[in-house]
């Protein structure tokens, strides 16, 4: 599977693709805190398990335990073959898991 900001703009659809480099960006962005106070709630999440400063089962468990984020879809990457891994983020049936060879960062 290959996405780029690129299928973004040749949709037939308005799409606004955000792209933020760590964990902790990402929770500030979906809170509308710091530098993102005046971003909206995403319709889908894009999650690499593998961020930086705070990792993506980090991330996805404050979504999960956020009242008006938990129900927004979250589609998650990773090239772990770790069996728990899977597991965590498969129990909710809103999370789609794609493991990706080249990671996520090459989605992009």
């Amino acid at each position: 599977m290959h996405v780029s900001p690129e299928a973004f703009k040749s949709s037939k659809t308005l799409s606004v693709l955000t792209v933020v480099k760590d964990g902790v960006e990402a929770m500030d962005f979906l809170h509308q805190a710091g530098s993102y106070t005046n971003a909206g709630k995403p319709d889908l999440i894009l999650l690499d398990l593998n961020l930086p400063r705070k990792d993506g089962r980090e991330v996805l468990a404050e979504i999960k335990g956020d009242a008006v984020l938990k129900r927004i879809p979250v589609a998650v990457f990773t090239t772990s073959r770790a069996e728990k891994d899977i597991n965590k983020c498969l129990r909710s049936e809103r999370e789609l898991l794609h493991r990706e060879a080249g990671g996520p960062r090459s989605l992009f």
